[in-house]
């Protein structure tokens, strides 16, 4: 896993079979009722589960590798948290990813980077209600032509959450 070769073999995995994602979760805990909570993911059938578990090893054990939930054939490894991200993941796609990805060149990689940012700089205080929607903003244009997975809320309503839960 150490080898340069190699790192540069997963980068050009990650282009293909892996995802940088910024979930919007509804909590009552928290003071605007929605987490930003920031993962990377990679998924393989279980015929690769050993490139899995190298992004495990090369990540420091940190992350874990799991069946995909509703699929017995199909794997994820996934790393979360903001300080495992930034610790270990955007170092990696800073140099062996990005700069060579026709997918992770895009502002997505950028707009990832800066909500990490943001969510490390307030690590234990809230953010502030104009700050959460600037964010939310930004994690709404990761997937702007509707590829992929959709959300459950649109933008709008997203935003209505935290402008109810602040007049409360």
């Amino acid at each position: 896993v150490q080898d340069e070769n190699y790192k540069f073999w997963l980068g050009g995995f990650i282009e293909g079979e892996g995802s940088l994602v910024i979930s919007i979760v509804k909590n009552d805990k928290v003071k605007f009722k929605l987490a930003l909570q920031p993962e990377f993911n990679v998924v393989q059938h279980e015929n690769g589960i050993l490139v899995l578990y190298a992004f495990q090893v090369l990540f420091g054990d940190k992350g874990s590798v799991h069946q995909k939930s509703g699929s017995d054939k199909v794997w994820v490894y996934s790393i979360k948290g903001t300080e495992n991200l930034i610790k270990y993941v955007l170092p990696f796609f800073e140099k062996y990813v990005a700069i060579y990805s026709s997918k992770y060149k895009t502002e997505i990689f950028k707009s990832f980077t800066k909500v990490l940012s943001r969510l490390a700089e307030n690590k234990g205080k809230p953010l502030a209600k104009e700050e959460m929607i600037e964010l939310i903003k930004l994690v709404y244009e990761f997937n702007p032509d509707g590829k992929g997975k959709q959300r459950k809320r649109t933008l709008k309503e997203t935003i209505d959450i935290v402008n109810s839960a602040s007049s409360q």
